[in-house]
């Protein structure tokens, strides 16, 4: 069995929330879940998206820990994933733009892509499973352990 299915059969299915975002409300939605909290009102800012009030902002604040949290059972599978993930975009970015990079260079490279790769897996998992589309079955096995 999977990570993720769809509902059991015998629940009453509910409908993914989605058509209830905009672009902008997702995208604010990401900025929080992506970016360090203090940095998030100045990066929306940034992207010219428009703010929010003080309120609402701590609401966000407060529901993006709540979707980050959703995430917790699979850290140890996200740790495992992830540097090998960054490690085949990596490799990928340089090969296709066909740039030369000393050894230095790359391993700074698939660092830095390991992070990007890491919080952009879990903004995307959190707000799914936030939203309904994907949930944990009886738990999740790591190996012989369950996780969830």
């Amino acid at each position: 069995m999977g990570f993720f299915s769809k509902k059991a059969e015998e629940e009453e299915p509910e409908e993914p929330q989605v058509s209830l975002f905009t672009p902008q409300m997702l995208s604010k939605r990401l900025v929080w879940d992506i970016i360090p909290c203090q940095d998030a009102e100045k990066m929306i800012t940034l992207m010219e998206l428009v703010p929010d009030s003080p309120d609402v902002s701590e609401m966000e604040h407060r529901a993006s820990h709540e979707r980050i949290h959703l995430v917790a059972p699979l850290k140890d599978m996200l740790d495992l994933l992830t540097p090998l993930v960054s490690g085949v975009t990596a490799s990928a970015m340089l090969v296709n733009s066909g740039i030369q990079a000393d050894e230095e260079s790359a391993v700074a490279l698939q660092r830095h892509h390991s992070q990007v790769v890491r919080a952009s897996a879990v903004a995307i998992l959190a707000n799914l499973f936030d939203m309904g589309i994907i949930t944990y079955t009886d738990g999740v096995m790591f190996g012989e352990q369950l996780l969830g």
